[in-house]
């Protein structure tokens, strides 16, 4: 995923078979739901971007595990208007949010856990991809993020948040099992954490980071 991932690119038939979904499928769930909508051509053909789909495989995904298509669609349409909440709702209070990208759930849960208690509001991604959608939709004041993410490595949302003038400024810490500190630096990483994380060590650097961006905000 790169900061293009939200420019139409695909054609329906390319699409179809990326996700296996039928054609007539997809102009149909476009129809009745209008939550996947890609970009019209001036002559009028569909032409899908990478986020529509990452969307696409996971309302796949959600209706292979046994929801109707109704109900995936709904609950695609709650994922993408939590994220929006979120960031409103947080923007309002003044909190600072974080922005957590880890593959395993219960890491997730841990980190948003300790910095929950800090008083920063957390928001969680599971893959890569997730991972850049949010950060541009919620503009979080720190992203967190592991090496190795589903679909797109966590070297890769960094390159592509620092690429992306919308994301550029936003802090980044990567980590992971190995120390691949030169990699991530390299990646445009602001930091580096090596795991297991310990609470302290997070916190702390959690903390000079985002005093850090402060500090030069008001430059």
């Amino acid at each position: 995923m790169d900061p293009g991932s939200q420019i139409g690119i695909y054609a329906i038939n390319a699409v179809s078979e990326m996700t296996d979904i039928p054609i007539t499928t997809l102009r149909y769930w476009e129809r009745r739901y209008a939550v996947v909508k890609p970009f019209r051509t001036a002559g009028g053909h569909r032409l899908y971007s990478q986020l529509d789909v990452e969307r696409l495989r996971f309302l796949k995904a959600e209706i292979d595990d046994g929801l109707q298509a109704g109900a995936a669609h709904r609950l695609l349409a709650h994922e993408l208007h939590k994220v929006g909440g979120v960031a409103r709702e947080a923007a309002h209070r003044g909190a600072i949010m974080i922005l957590v990208a880890e593959r395993d759930p219960i890491t997730a849960e841990l980190e948003q856990y300790f910095l929950g208690n800090e008083g920063y509001d957390v928001l969680v991604a599971l893959d890569g991809a997730g991972a850049l959608d949010d950060a541009k939709r919620v503009r979080p004041d720190l992203v967190i993020v592991d090496v190795i993410l589903p679909g797109v490595s966590g070297l890769k949302v960094c390159q592509a948040l620092k690429a992306d003038p919308q994301t550029a400024s936003i802090p980044v810490l990567v980590f992971s099992v190995l120390d691949v500190r030169e990699r991530a630096l390299a990646a445009g990483a602001d930091a580096f954490l090596l795991k297991p994380l310990e609470q302290p060590a997070l916190i702390e650097l959690v903390k000079t980071m985002l005093v850090g961006k402060a500090a030069v905000l008001a430059t």
